[in-house]
């Protein structure tokens, strides 16, 4: 078996797993208030400049589009010309985007020449991180098709993701902010936390007063998911919207409850950033593969 990854932008993977030959990607893009339509990007310099022309009260919210339809077709092409002959799709959750469809509708053209499994991520950013870490880590390791998907598909089911916002404006202007509704109301200035669920669209959590609170329960949730496998280790993953700040300072929460517990900071890209605003944190936790070694 030779084995691809065809993922989305909002993976938003970081180095050195971006780098590896066998990973291809398909970009979400931006159509700004001027007309103007750009690329998916974590740059760094590119966001500042993005939070600062175009996120603000008084301009409207840039539009997220998904992958267009070709950028599969050409993916599926280049994955054939280099060889390949299996893939396994991983995409942003389906119950806030249309990614997964269709990955799934075009992938059914060229399943008679690539075996190919998609996933729908229960979230975005860290959440796809890890899952698309872990599959890397068995291809290494030469597991099998049906040992990689059958694992993975585990691996997904069992995973949880959170949104931390520090602002509820962007989300529900741009529409995507119905689990907002009880809070979007009131007179009180709280944070919000959004817990993905399969099959659902992001619900409520929980609302904090200040990010220390909202810290110390995410460290809570991370200490009780590490319970439920007492025999293996967990993914701990935090992105943020151009504010490292805020994500160290959540990792030395949960790190003073889980003191050996490694975790991984990420940047979240344009796309996302549009939509979540500055100062938000994504929260991903996964078990890992018992008897596959990390390759870090």
């Amino acid at each position: 078996m030779k084995a691809a990854v065809l993922y989305d932008s909002s993976a938003y993977l970081k180095s050195p797993l971006q780098m590896r030959n066998n990973l291809f990607k398909v970009d979400f893009t931006l159509a700004l208030p001027n007309d103007e339509i750009i690329v998916d990007s974590t740059d760094e310099s590119h966001l500042k400049n993005f939070f600062d022309e175009w996120i603000k009260a008084d301009v409207p919210q840039p539009k997220t589009a998904q992958p267009n339809i070709q950028d599969y077709h050409n993916s599926f092409q280049q994955i054939i010309a280099e060889g390949y002959d299996t893939v396994f799709g991983v995409y942003l959750s389906s119950s806030v985007s249309g990614t997964f469809q269709t990955a799934e509708a075009v992938s059914n053209q060229y399943r008679d020449r690539l075996n190919i499994v998609n996933f729908d991520a229960v979230g975005l950013s860290v959440n796809m991180e890890q899952l698309i870490k872990q599959i890397t880590l068995m291809i290494n390791q030469e597991y099998s098709f049906d040992e990689i998907k059958e694992t993975a598909e585990w691996l997904n089911s069992e995973s949880r993701f959170f949104i931390a916002l520090e602002e509820n404006d962007n989300l529900i202007k741009g529409g995507r902010g119905q689990a907002l509704n009880e809070v979007a109301g009131s007179a009180l200035k709280t944070k919000p936390v959004l817990e993905y669920v399969p099959g659902n669209t992001p619900v409520l959590k929980e609302s904090f007063r200040t990010n220390k609170r909202r810290n110390e329960k995410l460290a809570n949730i991370a200490a009780k998911y590490q319970q439920q496998y007492p025999n293996q280790e967990i993914l701990v993953s935090i992105g943020h919207t151009l504010d490292e700040n805020k994500a160290h300072k959540l990792k030395k929460a949960v790190q003073s409850i889980l003191e050996n517990q490694q975790i991984n900071i990420s940047i979240i890209g344009t796309a996302f950033c549009s939509h979540l605003g500055k100062g938000a944190l994504s929260f991903g936790l996964m078990p890992t593969i018992k008897g596959v070694k990390s390759d870090d």
